[in-house]
């Protein structure tokens, strides 16, 4: 057993202080500080870093990757991701209504081959029944 889990401490911290002035003081303080959020660092548009940029080598990787324009100017990769995500859902919806207008032209062209071999088959059955009829009056 280890010497701070009997006291209940944080391994790693130092043991609470022995003097009672000292430990008073601890426990009286009390910081005021705030979690802030950090402000967003967008390297693309580092004024720094602009050198890198220019480099041919790195220009050409990172324009085909889709970090820098046609021009050589940085792209805002989230607005462009932003973009490409609404794009993608339109593609997806016309695929979509695409996929059933084919349905439909295909549903429909089944609908009237049924229909005709129908029509078809109802001629022929009164073909049938007329040539029937026919026989029977030439027997008379």
């Amino acid at each position: 057993m280890a010497s701070y889990e009997h006291c209940g401490m944080i391994p790693g911290l130092r043991p609470a202080a022995k003097k009672k002035a000292m430990r008073a003081r601890e426990l009286d303080f009390h910081s005021s500080s705030r979690v802030a959020p950090l402000p967003e660092y967008k390297p693309m548009f580092d004024v720094h870093l602009q050198h890198l940029w220019v480099n041919p080598r790195i220009r050409m990787t990172m324009q085909t990757a889709g970090f820098l324009d046609e021009e050589g100017k940085p792209v805002d990769v989230d607005a462009h991701r932003r973009k490409l995500y609404v794009i993608e859902q339109e593609l997806a919806q016309a695929d979509a209504v695409e996929r059933h207008r084919a349905m439909d032209k295909e549903r429909k062209r089944q609908e009237m081959m049924i229909i005709s071999k129908r029509q078809e088959a109802h001629h022929q059955h009164i073909e049938q029944v007329r040539a029937v009829r026919e026989g029977r009056r030439q027997r008379r």
